[in-house]
């Protein structure tokens, strides 16, 4: 299956399109109400405290700590929230792209 930067079907994004400051601060703030909303922060919280006291003697690092959360982390995000925020940078991402003059 061909894939097309015209139908934004592509599987690897453009690196050279970045989204403005405004928008991309927007997005953030909206993904973070999303997921207060709908309990995630409290759960990514909790695992957080599980893994903290499962550690024996309490000596986790940082990074070890990061690498068992963030997967069952992203693993928590409702699909419809993912779903909402991949379109709605796609539609940022668009709107800011330069209009083709023919």
């Amino acid at each position: 299956m061909a894939t097309s930067k015209n139908t934004s079907t592509d599987l690897k994004p453009d690196s050279s399109v970045k989204l403005a400051n405004t928008n991309k601060i927007a997005l953030k703030d909206l993904l973070q109400k999303r997921l207060d909303d709908c309990g995630w922060s409290s759960s990514v919280e909790h695992l957080v405290r599980k893994a903290l006291q499962e550690e024996s003697e309490g000596n986790i690092s940082q990074e070890q700590l990061v690498e068992q959360i963030i997967p069952l982390a992203r693993a928590l995000v409702p699909e419809e929230i993912h779903k909402e925020m991949m379109i709605r940078v796609r539609e940022a991402l668009e709107s800011e792209l330069p209009v083709d003059k023919d």
